[in-house]
């Protein structure tokens, strides 16, 4: 019950930032959360010392070095990444934008990547379509 506590904490936060951050700019930078050992979240972002803008990889990997080490000696338990990909849903479809939500926690191998489709109306207004898991 705990895995599914931390990873709903961690879903909730980084789908409602990343609607946020859409809804405000039309775009966001990779940012993550963890739950350490009290159970509490905790958001983080990346401040590059080279740049205003790096690369979305290198935040991506600067984030996830960190988070990894701080799972493997113990001072957090789980941790999210979130970042904006382009995914498809079907065979007939064009591509589409997603919010990416990738998790992990010390106690679980079997979390999917949960992608949060979404696109822009006419009115451009942010419009949430299909959601879906996939195995890593």
């Amino acid at each position: 019950m705990e895995i599914e506590k931390d990873i709903q904490n961690i879903i909730d936060y980084s789908h409602k930032f990343a609607e946020k951050m859409l809804n405000n700019a039309k775009e966001y930078y990779p940012f993550g959360a963890k739950i350490n050992n009290n159970g509490e979240l905790i958001a983080v972002g990346y401040k590059d010392n080279e740049s205003d803008f790096p690369e979305s990889q290198k935040v991506i990997d600067e984030l996830t070095a960190e988070f990894e080490r701080e799972l493997n000696i113990g001072e957090i338990k789980a941790y999210g990444l979130t970042y904006d990909v382009r995914v498809q849903t079907d065979s007939l479809k064009d591509k589409t934008d997603a919010i990416l939500i990738d998790i992990y926690h010390r106690n679980s191998n079997e979390i999917p990547k949960y992608y949060f489709t979404y696109s822009w109306n006419k009115n451009n207004e942010l419009i949430f379509g299909e959601s879906f898991g996939m195995k890593k």
